[in-house]
């Protein structure tokens, strides 16, 4: 490999610390070396086109977007999944930051980072990326397959790998992704187990699938202790915090559940929008207040929303704010007239409001559109009753 065919973005906040890394890399012979102060600069940096970055050094503690953040902006791109990364830190115990990481790391480097190390792990980086031997190529092309979508290619392609390198975490955590999409549970669930038996980086990783798994089969509380598990490992995620409220719910503990859902609630207080699943999960576990303001948040984004505008209805009529809920009703049928089910929810509401011809009306609208609309044509035969019974 020509060490200047390959561009690296170096990635830290103190000054004398770039300045060391990057002397460093021209020492070593990378003449082709650009620099960002925080993970949001290198993202700007990474999708400038010229130059085009082949690798990023980054530092993982730093202001505004650290490097686990800037991980994952990569990770979970469309273009730049598959970039090598290298994190550098502070930190000794590199079992306890593998654990908790929850992208993949081509290596870790601990300061004070020496010239030898650097040179051997971005060497390495750059050839599994870019020069990749047989087990890396068949690696990547599992894991690309994996992405669009083409699982039988991808089965393949992993198949291939782990005939190569048998005992690999990564193609056991790839191989059970793809047999947990076509439904074969059972195969995922021993490939998550192997891949946590053998794992520091995937491992939770590994837990999550696990816990999908037994969520797919009905076994909650397996579902559960594995959630608790990946928590206790890592504990900032907030879809884990979430999916472990499901859990407790399905299982009758309520007030875990609820105490789950606010510490995931809590966690993404930063984000813009927030799943519609929490919306639901905090229905579901009586925390009305908590779901409109999840959609008050998310349609601060998007006014023009109409499942939001629809959802606010219902958590509005369910607390028996009847005018605030026609109001969010009459916005979403503005947008969508014909909605079956916008136009359900407001005969429903009108029947709380004792409107009893309006809703019929809407009902009718309802049943010339779907004949077959099961709960329109229930309620319809009750106002049909109502109607007809003798006043008293």
């Amino acid at each position: 490999m020509n060490q200047n065919d390959y561009t690296l973005l170096v990635v830290e906040d103190n000054i004398s610390m770039l300045k060391m890394v990057t002397n460093m890399l021209t020492s070593i012979g990378y003449q082709n070396v650009v620099t960002a102060r925080n993970g949001k600069e290198a993202w700007e940096q990474i999708n400038t086109p010229i130059p085009r970055i082949d690798l990023v050094l980054s530092d993982m503690i730093m202001p505004e977007e650290d490097g686990l953040q800037l991980l994952q902006r990569i990770r979970t791109s469309e273009e730049y999944w598959n970039m090598p990364f290298i994190m550098v830190t502070c930190v000794d115990d590199l079992d306890k930051i593998m654990s908790v990481t929850e992208e993949h790391i081509d290596a870790y480097l601990v300061k004070p980072v020496t010239e030898a190390v650097l040179k051997s792990k971005i060497y390495s980086a750059l050839k599994k990326a870019y020069d990749p031997d047989p087990y890396h190529r068949a690696l990547y092309l599992g894991k690309k397959f994996l992405r669009q979508g083409r699982l039988e290619l991808a089965i393949q392609s992993l198949a291939e790998a782990r005939n190569l390198q048998p005992g690999q975490s990564a193609t056991y955590f790839h191989l059970a992704q793809v047999q947990e999409k076509i439904g074969r549970m059972d195969e995922a669930e021993e490939n998550y187990k192997r891949c946590k038996d053998c794992s520091n980086d995937l491992y939770v990783n590994s837990l999550d699938g696990l816990a999908r798994v037994y969520r797919h089969k009905g076994d909650h509380a397996k579902a559960m202790a594995v959630l608790q598990k990946a928590i206790a490992i890592s504990p900032n995620t907030p879809d884990r915090h979430m999916d472990l409220a499901v859990q407790l719910s399905t299982l009758g503990n309520h007030d875990e559940a609820r105490s789950s859902l606010a510490t995931a609630l809590k966690l993404s207080r930063k984000e813009a929008q927030i799943p519609d699943k929490y919306i639901e999960a905090c229905l579901d576990c009586g925390m009305d207040a908590e779901a409109e303001a999840i959609m008050q948040r998310n349609m601060n984004s998007n006014m023009e929303d109409i499942i939001l505008l629809n959802q606010m209805g219902i958590v509005c009529r369910r607390r028996k704010e009847f005018d605030r809920a026609k109001l969010y009703y009459e916005r979403a049928l503005q947008l969508a007239p014909g909605d079956e089910s916008l136009n359900y929810n407001y005969a429903v509401l009108l029947v709380d409001l004792k409107d009893y011809q309006t809703a019929r009306n809407y009902l009718k609208h309802v049943l010339r559109q779907n004949p077959d609309f099961e709960n329109a044509v229930t309620l319809l035969a009750m106002l049909d009753k109502r109607e007809a019974a003798p006043s008293t």
